[in-house]
C-alpha cells in the first residue's frame, strides 16, 4: 500500500504528463510554449561556446531547442516524460536527434556520456530535485556543463507561490531562487558557475561537474 507522500508524488507526475500530452500538438501556440520561446537564445549562446560534443536535453518537449542547433557540430539526445511530446520531437527533428520517453530521475544513459546537459523550463516540475541532479551529475563528463533555464519569481512572492503549487493543474512543484539552486548544485557534487536573469520572469543557472 502506497503512503500518502508516494500517492501525492504519483498524482503530481500524472498531472504533468497529462498536461503536456494534451498540449503537445499545439505546444508552440500554448502559454507554456510562448513563455519558453524567449529562453532559447540564451541557451543556444551558451551551447555554442562549445564547438562540438554530446548534448542531452532533459524535458526536451517537442524538440524546439534542437532545431536551432547544427547537427553537424553536436550529437543530440532528448528525453521527456510526455509520450506525445516525444512523438512531436521525433517528427520535428527527424534523424537530427535521438529522443526517448524517460523519467528525469532515471536517465537511460551510461555514466560520463554528455558534454552538456540542458534542462529548460522543466526543473520546477521535479518532485525529487536531488535525485534528478544526481542523475545529471552521473551522466555528465568531467568538466561537463549543466544549463538549467527555469521560471524566476522574486523572493517576496516565491514562498507564497510555492505553497500554491500543489493546486497547479500543470504539475508545478517548486520554483527556485539563485541561492537555493546553488545549494542544490553543491549538495549534488556540481560546481555553481553563474546565474543570470534572462527575462522578467526567467533565469539561467549554470553549473559544471
Amino acid at each position: 500500500m502506497k503512503t500518502k507522500k508516494e500517492h501525492d508524488t504519483m498524482n503530481t507526475k500524472e498531472r504533468t504528463k497529462q498536461h503536456f500530452n494534451k498540449t503537445a500538438t499545439d505546444y508552440n501556440n500554448s502559454e507554456d510554449g510562448k513563455f519558453v520561446e524567449s529562453m532559447y537564445e540564451e541557451l543556444v549562446n551558451e551551447i555554442q561556446k562549445s564547438k562540438s560534443g554530446k548534448i542531452l536535453d532533459v524535458g526536451c518537449g517537442n524538440g524546439n531547442l534542437f532545431t536551432l542547433l547544427s547537427d553537424e557540430k553536436y550529437e543530440l539526445y532528448g528525453i521527456d516524460f510526455s509520450e506525445n511530446m516525444i512523438t512531436e520531437a521525433k517528427d520535428k527533428c527527424g534523424e537530427k536527434a535521438s529522443f526517448f520517453v524517460a523519467d528525469a530521475e532515471k536517465l537511460p544513459f551510461n555514466d560520463n556520456t554528455f558534454d552538456i546537459i540542458v534542462c529548460n523550463a522543466s526543473f520546477h516540475h521535479y518532485i525529487h530535485p536531488d535525485i534528478v541532479l544526481t542523475e545529471m551529475q552521473r551522466v555528465l563528463k568531467d568538466n561537463g556543463k549543466l544549463l538549467i533555464g527555469d521560471p524566476y519569481i522574486s523572493t517576496p512572492v516565491r514562498p507564497v507561490i510555492n505553497l500554491l503549487t500543489k493546486f497547479s493543474p500543470e504539475g508545478d512543484y517548486h520554483f527556485y531562487g539563485e541561492n537555493e539552486m546553488k545549494k542544490l548544485f553543491i549538495k549534488n557534487r556540481l560546481v555553481p558557475v553563474s546565474f543570470k536573469k534572462t527575462g522578467e520572469h526567467t533565469a539561467l543557472h549554470i553549473a559544471e561537474k
